[in-house]
């Protein structure tokens, strides 16, 4: 069994409690879940990893990297107003903002430099099913002011179970850091993730998105 993670997250002058944790591997499930206040379950996100687990055996790294993405999913959910009472904001909505004409030009020519490191957001929560397509919609922006982040490079990986990584997709965020994709998980890869790369400047974010059976 795996150490999990306990991470309290403040948006909006509420605290959220993220708890994620393994339930090993005679229950191959990492559960998330989301409390807030006094301690209200608000949300819960269960994975399944028995594609992972041989001879009751599992490999300990991987289920690691399962583990730590799923946490770090839910913190960027609940950053994004995904709990939020009035729900999430649109998708992009950062790209219209009341900045002035000297703020945009600003945090334009930091975009272009590379100053600021980056992080994905994805406009839905995105389900990749082996053996299925898997559409998606990216929103790149920098991690501390939102900002979308155009032309970026973007990556998408297959990382098979107990595999080396795969290159599966390249291409360019449009000029407001968004860009549709969509690839198709092999009927091989459950227990696997997808591994989403964006890198502008000397900055790399990346997000996984594990693989379920079909």
């Amino acid at each position: 069994m795996i150490a999990g993670y306990n991470t309290d997250v403040k948006r909006n002058g509420r605290v959220f409690h993220v708890q994620t944790e393994d339930k090993g591997a005679k229950n191959p499930v990492i559960e998330t879940l989301v409390y807030l206040g006094g301690g209200q379950i608000i949300a819960s996100r269960q994975y399944s990893y028995a594609g992972l687990v041989v001879d009751g055996k599992v490999d300990d790294r991987a289920v690691t990297d399962l583990l730590d993405s799923q946490h770090r999913q839910v913190m960027r959910w609940i950053q994004g107003g995904k709990y939020d009472p009035s729900g999430p904001p649109p998708f992009g909505a950062t790209i219209i903002s009341e900045r002035s004409f000297d703020e945009v030009v600003l945090d334009f020519l930091r975009s272009q430099e590379g100053a600021e490191p980056v992080e994905i957001v994805l406009a839905e929560d995105v389900k990749a099913v082996a053996g299925s397509p898997c559409a998606m919609k990216i929103l790149v922006r920098g991690e501390a002011s939102s900002r979308p982040v155009g032309g970026a490079q973007v990556s998408v990986h297959l990382i098979p179970p107990g595999g080396s990584p795969m290159k599966i997709l390249t291409a360019t965020a449009g000029p407001e850091g968004t860009l549709a994709a969509r690839v198709k998980c092999p009927v091989d890869s459950a227990g696997g993730s997808l591994r989403i790369e964006a890198r502008h400047g000397h900055h790399t974010g990346s997000l996984e998105i594990p693989v379920e059976a079909s």
